[in-house]
Parts: structure tokens; sequence; C-alpha cells
């Protein structure tokens, strides 16, 4: 078994689809004018998402957003083991159609590194990689991923894919886990340890030089605070001076702001918590739980990210768009703009029209507190 795991392990991380190991040299990037990235928050499976009758209603209202761009990251907040059932909370478990539905949907760049990565254990990780695997076979395109390693003895490379010329790399690593595996197969980076964060910066520090653009995904914090902290705030700022363009950030399940910082010529960005893209949490809602904290982790934001690429990448412009869970004819979760909602594109309940008019406006107010 040793032997086929290692060649998984290779495939998917130096497979011929991507642009080569962390050791090719770095190739002049031969860019376009921009790319268009689209970052959402996590994709979460509550056993009412797993009942729905098929998993790519969850996008229909948002994946022309995905599709119109580049790349779309997003934070996949379960395993991917098909040899156990579907689970939601407390300990997570997908199924290989509800990877595919997000990927047909136009995600194709996914953290693998959160609190729930190891709830499967290690075959849960051997069975997210292989899910990962057989996914890049049946597309014939690339799909990204960062975060989990098959081999607890190797190291933990960042993805590397080339769009349009321009090479990206993509790391991800958690706070923590909910089912601790020792480093073994998940990438944890506990910011409030101080050896451990000057690790991780000193590793971005030396492999931010192969890439044009390096996009660090980050799982941590406190959950349902729209706060971030003091001490993530410095450590996210210190990984734009190691060398990151873009730090991904999530785990709270609720929004937190985003950032622009000037760094050495360049614009560089972070978001500090991009909540829930699609989740169980909001089942129970009702619409006239208006202030309830409910409602924030059935409610985010798409942050569409353009980058400038001329003689290097940098920032150039970023734009919000808030969306927001709701429950389609059948009753299932789904995803759309919550101005759809709110002007009644969407054909929901009058009550509900209001309540997404009235959460539009407060996501507004919040949103306008980090425009450029």
């Amino acid at each position: 078994m040793r032997q086929p795991l290692q060649q998984l392990v290779r495939q998917l991380f130096c497979g011929l689809i991507f642009a080569g190991c962390l050791s090719a040299p770095r190739a002049a990037a031969q860019a376009p004018s921009s790319l268009s990235l689209t970052f959402i928050g996590d994709i979460m499976g509550h056993d009412v998402n797993y009942r729905m009758r098929d998993y790519h209603d969850i996008y229909r209202g948002v994946e022309q957003t995905f599709l119109a761009g580049d790349l779309t990251v997003a934070n996949l907040e379960l395993p991917v083991d098909p040899t156990r059932p579907e689970s939601g909370y407390p300990y997570f478990n997908g199924n290989g159609a509800y990877l595919r539905a997000a990927a047909d949907a136009g995600i194709n760049v996914l953290s693998a590194a959160n609190n729930h990565a190891f709830d499967g254990g290690a075959e849960g990780i051997f069975q997210t990689l292989r899910s990962f695997s057989a996914l890049r076979a049946s597309l014939g395109r690339p799909i990204a991923f960062s975060g989990i390693r098959g081999n607890p003895h190797g190291s933990f490379y960042p993805d590397t894919f080339t769009v349009r010329g321009v090479r990206v790399g993509f790391l991800a690593a958690t706070q923590f886990l909910n089912a601790p595996d020792a480093g073994r197969y998940v990438q944890v980076v506990d910011y409030a340890d101080e050896t451990a964060a000057q690790e991780f910066l000193d590793f971005v520090s030396r492999i931010s030089p192969r890439f044009d653009i390096l996009i660090v995904s980050y799982h941590g914090d406190r959950e349902y605070s729209m706060q971030t902290s003091s001490l993530k705030r410095r450590f996210f700022h210190r990984l734009l001076e190691a060398g990151a363009s873009i730090v991904f950030s999530h785990h709270p399940h609720v929004v937190q702001g985003y950032e622009v910082v000037r760094v050495r010529g360049t614009d560089r960005l972070i978001m500090y918590s991009m909540g829930n893209f699609i989740s169980g949490m909001t089942w129970r809602l009702d619409p006239k739980d208006l202030s309830d904290e409910l409602a924030a982790t059935g409610e985010a934001y798409m942050l569409c990210v353009h980058v400038q690429c001329a003689g290097g990448c940098t920032v150039s412009r970023v734009e919000p768009v808030p969306i927001a869970n709701y429950k389609n004819e059948r009753g299932e979760m789904v995803v759309a703009r919550m101005e759809d909602l709110a002007q009644g594109v969407v054909a929901i309940p009058a009550v509900w029209k209001s309540f997404y008019a009235e959460r539009l406006l407060r996501m507004r107010r919040f949103l306008a507190e980090f425009a450029n």
C-alpha cells in the first residue's frame, strides 16, 4: 500500500496538469494585463446540505461570477471519504458528488486545511487525497488544493499552477484541529505560538520568489466574532511582508473585513474572515430575527479581486458582492446574491424579501468601512 500512496501524493503535487514541483525553476511570467480572482468562504456540509436533490443547485445563483473569472478560491471544511457515509456536525464527511458540484460551478482552488480536516483520521486524509485525484482526472482541467498530505514525513508544499502565463502558488494552513494529528497530515500553524508562526513566515519568505502571486489560506481565530483579533491582524501583515500577495482567511463563520496593504511598491490583500459560503446553520432561521446573530452565519460576500501584472503583480481593485443562503422552493439551502433576494429576482415569500432587503443594507454599511 505504501508505494501507491507515495505515487498518489507525487501525482497530486507534481502532476502533468500543473506547472511542476516547487523545485522547478521559476519561469518569467508572460502576463496579461490583468487576472480576475474570486474568493468565497466556507463550503460546509451539514446533514440538510447532503439531503439535496442536486448539489449543483447550491451554486446556480452565483456561478456565473465564478465561471467568468480566472480563479475561484474557497475553503472546503470537510473531508471527502466516499467509503464512509456523509455526516455533518460535529464530525464532517462529504462525498464525491458534493465536491464535483463545487468544481462544476467554477471553484478551482480549495483549502483543505481547517479544524475539521482530520475528522476522519488518517484514512479520511488518504481518501480526501484520492477524491481530489479522481476529480482532477474526471475534469481534465486543473483543481488546486493545499493543506493536507499523505506522507507524514514529507513537506507541505504549495500547489503550483500557471494562469495565462502568471505563476501562482497556493498554500493553506489551520490554527488548530478538532482531532489533533500532531502535524502529520494537516498543516497546523498557530499564530499565537511565536515559534510556529516565525517558522511559517520564514517558509513563506523562502518560497515566495518562485511565484508571481502567492495566495496563503489561513483557518483560525474565534468563531462567530466579527471583530479581528489584534494578534491575527499582526500575523497577516507579517505574511504580506514575508512575500504573500493575498491572505485569504476563514473559520469564524461570519464575515470580518478586508484590507489592501502597500508592501514594497505593490498592493497586497488581506481577507480577515470570509464567513460561510454554504452551510446548514440558518436552516431554522426565522425572518423576524433581523438582529439575531444566527442570521450572520448565513450571509457573506464574494470578493472579486483584480490583479494587474506588468513586470510584477499588484492588486488593483476589489469588489465585494453580498450573498446569502436561502431555502429554495424545495426547502434546500442554496446561495444567491443578496441584491437578487432583496429585489425579488429570486422568487421567495414577501416576508423573506423584506428580511434580505434589511440584511443587505446592514451588509453594505459594514462593507463601506473597507471600501478603497
